[in-house]
């Protein structure tokens, strides 16, 4: 019996796609977080004057093989980072100051770190009468996100918390530089702005969130694309 040569090469081209194929790699899952709690004060492990040993912990995740801790001082927006096999750990901290944290779950197979949701905790300093407020979470548009401008505008979103519930206002910052960021709106009392902007314009944003006794505490920043 002999096979035509119309359907040796469609056989061929059906080898030659199935042996070219790659399996799918899987990114990791996002962990989720367990401690310390989502917008509560914190109970450190040891502590002096200043400086406080705090634990963190999370729920495994899938298709991950280590993680990285990200800890934000919401007053002064610095970093600080830890490389993580198992799933808690701790970290020295300043006291007297509010922290957002997050985890960033890594596999070895995979280029995407997968991050989790973003939390905020207090960190009292000894005979602490009153809390900085929490850094602004920013809620719409999300990291990266493509808007839609309705006649030239976008409604900006965001939570802001306090321990002391004193929010007084906050300020709305945007530009097209993450170095420069003009202030568009300040004392500005509600958790949504709508923001002119253009189309086609890659934007940078943060909220400053401001008490009724003059403490402050930034956001991260988040970009942002209009279509």
């Amino acid at each position: 019996m002999k096979i035509g040569i119309s359907k040796i090469k469609y056989i061929f081209v059906l080898f030659l796609l199935w042996s070219c194929s790659k399996p799918a790699i899987p990114e990791p899952n996002p962990a989720i977080l367990n401690s310390p709690e989502n917008n509560n004060t914190c109970i450190p492990l040891f502590s002096n004057s200043t400086q406080a040993v705090i634990s963190f912990g999370w729920t495994e995740s899938l298709n991950t093989d280590s993680y990285e801790l990200v800890v934000r001082n919401s007053v002064t927006g610095s970093e600080q980072k830890k490389s993580v096999d198992l799933t808690s750990t701790t970290l020295s901290l300043i006291r007297g100051v509010p922290y957002t944290w997050w985890i960033l779950s890594k596999s070895e197979i995979s280029t995407v770190d997968t991050k989790s949701a973003v939390w905020s905790f207090y960190l009292e300093a000894l005979q602490q009468e009153g809390f900085l407020p929490f850094s602004a979470q920013l809620i719409s548009p999300q990291e990266g996100a493509t808007v839609t401008l309705t006649s030239g505008q976008y409604n900006l979103q965001w939570t802001g918390s306090d321990l002391d519930n004193d929010i007084a206002y906050f300020q709305v910052h945007i530009g097209t530089d993450q170095a420069q960021l003009s202030l568009v709106q300040d004392n500005h009392t509600s958790s949504s702005y709508q923001a002119s902007l253009s189309a086609g314009q890659t934007y940078y944003w943060k909220i400053v969130t401001v008490d009724q006794v003059g403490n402050r505490s930034e956001s991260s920043i988040l970009s942002f694309v209009t279509s």
